[in-house]
Parts: C-alpha cells; sequence; structure tokens
C-alpha cells in the first residue's frame, strides 16, 4: 500500500540545482515525497530504504540528466521502479534535465517511449506543479494557479509565519513570559493606595511577584527556614511545620506549612506542598 505520493531518483550532481528545491516545492504543495535528505536517517541501510521508498510511493519520479545517465546507482533505482510499475501499475515519470532524445533512447528504449517533462525553461516551482496535476489532481484542482504558485515558492508559508507571529505577539500578555502558561483569572485587590488588578497565570506566576515554577529564579526547598508548633485539641494531628521563606524570592512565593501526627510526617507534608506548588506547567 502507497503511503507516499512520490519517490525520486536522481543523481547526487543534480541535488543542489534541481530536485532539493523541486522536494520542497512539492512539499509545501502538499504532496508527500521520498527523498533521500528527508526520508533517510543516520544507519538506514541504503539500498534497503530505497527499495522501501520504492515500494511504498504511487508515483516515480526520474530526474533524468547526464550525471543520471553515468550513474550505475540510479540504474539500480530505475530498475525497481520499472519492476513496480510493471507489477502494481504504478506510474513513472521521467524528468528530463539537460538531456535530449537520442540520449534517453540509447539509455533506456522502454523510458524513451514515455512521456516526459523536459525542464528548460522551468523553474523548481512550475514543474512541482506540472508534477502535481498528475500526482495529486485534487490538489491541482482545489487552488486556484495564483495560490498554489504561493505555496510552492514558500510565500504561503512566510505570509502564515508572519501572521502565527503576529498572533503570538498580541497573545503575549496573556501568557506567562516564562513558561507560557495562559491566563487563569484576573483579581482587583483594593488597598489604602487604590486598586490594583493582578493577573494569575495557570503555572502559579501571578503579576503582584509571585514566581514561576520553571523560572530558574523559583526558590528551593532550602530557601525556607522550619519551624514546629505542637497542636492542641482532639484532632488526631499534633504538629504543624512552618515553611518560613529566608530569601526574597521564598517571600515572593510566601509562607506554607503541613500538619502531621509526628514532627517528621509535618516537615514530609511541608515539603510536599513545596513540591506541589513547585510543579512546572505542562499544558
Amino acid at each position: 500500500m502507497s503511503n507516499k505520493d512520490v519517490f525520486i531518483s536522481h543523481a547526487s550532481e543534480d541535488k543542489d540545482a534541481l530536485v532539493r528545491p523541486l522536494a520542497v516545492a512539492l512539499t509545501s504543495l502538499g504532496v508527500s515525497v521520498w527523498y533521500d535528505e528527508f526520508s533517510l536517517r543516520p544507519g538506514d541501510s541504503i539500498s534497503r530504504s530505497i527499495d522501501k521508498g520504492i515500494a511504498g510511493s504511487s508515483h516515480g519520479l526520474v530526474i533524468i540528466s547526464p550525471a543520471f545517465l553515468s550513474k550505475r546507482w540510479t540504474e539500480y533505482e530505475l530498475r525497481g521502479l520499472v519492476s513496480r510499475e510493471i507489477a502494481e501499475d504504478a506510474q513513472l515519470i521521467p524528468i528530463w534535465h539537460g538531456v535530449t532524445h537520442r540520449d534517453v533512447l540509447k539509455f533506456s528504449p522502454s523510458l524513451a517511449d514515455k512521456y516526459a517533462i523536459v525542464t528548460q525553461g522551468l523553474d523548481s516551482n512550475e514543474l512541482a506543479l506540472r508534477i502535481l496535476r498528475v500526482v495529486r489532481p485534487d490538489l491541482y484542482e482545489k487552488h486556484p494557479r495564483a495560490d498554489l504558485i504561493r505555496r510552492a515558492s514558500g510565500e504561503a508559508m512566510a505570509e502564515l509565519q508572519e501572521q502565527i507571529d503576529e498572533l503570538e505577539e498580541r497573545l503575549a500578555p496573556f501568557e506567562c513570559q516564562t513558561c507560557g502558561a495562559p491566563l487563569s483569572e484576573t483579581m482587583r485587590v483594593n488597598h489604602e493606595y487604590g486598586d490594583d488588578v493582578i493577573e494569575v497565570f495557570q503555572c502559579g506566576h501571578d503579576s503582584n511577584g509571585r514566581p514561576c515554577p520553571s523560572d530558574p529564579k523559583f526558590p528551593k526547598f532550602e530557601d525556607y527556614k522550619l519551624t514546629m508548633q505542637h497542636l492542641d485539641g482532639e484532632s488526631h494531628f499534633r504538629w504543624r511545620c512552618f515553611a518560613i521563606p529566608q530569601t526574597s524570592a521564598a517571600k515572593c512565593l510566601g509562607m506554607f506549612s503541613g500538619v502531621g501526627r509526628t514532627e517528621q510526617e509535618a516537615e514530609e507534608r511541608a515539603l510536599e506542598e513545596y513540591k506541589r506548588v513547585a510543579r512546572p506547567w505542562t499544558g
């Protein structure tokens, strides 16, 4: 079953000038491409990966150039593409790049008999559109030609990125500047000097100075002094452990405490409370 629209067979000499820009343009248009720079990873078996790419692609693009015609490795790829075309009705699309019909006929009579796209006078974007019309007619017919050119050239992606950047800039005041947690609530606080509006984010950070847990300056548990208080009454909790801030960062976070039946248990509960407020926001 095909999971890629096209497999690109090419000589490495044509990579920079033609193949890489073509693969990028096709991908921008929504075509799924098997191309060595996109598909091979360190440690992969090249021959096995190529066989897999050929078997898993509905169309084979063959960039036939003088360099291609001189390579034995490209013959291996071509044989695989031709075999699959015969066995499974996959489509082979020759791309003639700097070669003549006579050159191709000498190399492969059957290949020369196929209708080919000639690159002369075409840039990578226009070439990608001609290929798109064959391999993904649904995408070709869905969008106006001008829109397809914008997509192939990356102009549409650049515009989208610009819109995303603008949106992020507009949303920045509503996100924690350290971890990106969204604004949770706003509180109005009255005091003798007037009113203040405090913004509270889901990570716990607020505009009144409470630090974000992802901030490297967030206070450590060691920034607190632990004191014990024996509790009277009928409750089975006999001890309360207060964690009293000793640094400016700890004072911004505030004091917290834990109760327990023993001093050790109360201290453990205080530590658990610290870990709760110090847990980074994960979305």
